[in-house]
């Protein structure tokens, strides 16, 4: 569950991360099981770092940014019945964006390696 709330804090402000649309199935498992794998990838990348907060605030603000942008929406009901555990079916439109945000997370650590 932690795992699921640092995750979705970042998605509220802000697969195997290496999956690509066309293998992201849109259901609350399928959103569990890469959000969990990235926010291991995430706490990894953040502890490996010199200065693990401003790691974290960067990420943060580049996930915020995501939104800010326009480039994804607002889904903060979705991500709560997500990090509740809900069995519900997520929209096309909150996985298609949750797919946007780990990409842009993803791609984020690969262009800032520690």
């Amino acid at each position: 569950m932690k795992n699921i709330l640092v995750a979705g804090a970042l998605g509220a402000i802000i697969g195997s991360t290496q999956a690509s649309a066309a293998d992201f199935e849109c259901s609350a498992d399928s959103l569990m099981k890469h959000v969990g794998e990235q926010t291991q990838q995430i706490e990894a990348f953040i502890a490996s770092s010199d200065d693990p907060q401003q790691t974290q605030q960067e990420l943060a603000s580049m996930a915020r940014g995501l939104r800010e942008n326009g480039r994804v929406s607002n889904h903060d009901e979705e991500m709560k019945k997500l990090a509740s555990g809900a069995d519900f079916q997520p929209s096309q439109s909150f996985c298609d964006d949750m797919q946007t945000t780990m990409s842009a997370i993803q791609s984020y650590m690969e262009s800032h390696p520690h």
